[in-house]
């Protein structure tokens, strides 16, 4: 048997272009600016504790450079949630689900429904609050899940999730 491999025209791939993305529900970014105000409160406990114990620190000089760090690092954290939220969005195709996601780099993750192992639906409680949740795709290549799109409001990841769930089905075998 001989082995072929042949080369295809990059001109006859599909456009990859082509796709309508649907966007994250906005209220997700609430979600994500009360996560920040959480993890910016934190910040302040720790600062201010580190500010208490550390004498070299309680000088001016310390006080300002603890302070403005922390101011920083909250702002930066701030800024890249509202910069990423904007190019969130998800597809569900015929073959997968693709998702994109970040902002200072960028990616579009693929996850093929004949690679789905099973996917769930999960809420924590500030996604609650807003009636969203984050669908999780598990396929067998790791135990943590390959894609997780958050930001969608309960029904959309129940009705995505028993979509997937259909179209794997075919590809179990006996027994599974």
């Amino acid at each position: 048997m001989d082995f072929l491999n042949q080369q295809i025209e990059i001109s006859s791939l599909p456009d990859a272009g082509n796709v309508n993305w649907n966007k994250i529900e906005r209220s997700y970014l609430k979600v994500l600016r009360l996560q920040w105000l959480l993890v910016t409160l934190i910040l302040l406990g720790l600062s201010t504790l580190i500010l208490l114990f550390s004498r070299p620190l309680q000088t001016s000089v310390g006080i300002a450079l603890v302070t403005g760090i922390g101011l920083v690092l909250s702002l930066v954290y701030l800024t890249y949630i509202e910069q990423s939220f904007h190019y969130r969005a998800y597809a569900v195709r015929e073959h997968d689900i693709i998702y994109r996601h970040g902002w200072i780099i960028r990616s579009i993750d693929a996850c093929p429904f004949n690679r789905i192992q099973h996917c769930s639906v999960n809420a924590g409680p500030l996604e609650r609050k807003y009636k969203l949740s984050s669908l999780t795709l598990y396929t067998a290549a790791s135990g943590e899940g390959d894609l997780k799109i958050s930001g969608l409001p309960e029904s959309r990841a129940v009705e995505i999730r028993e979509f997937v769930m259909k179209k794997i089905a075919p590809y179990e075998g006996p027994g599974n």
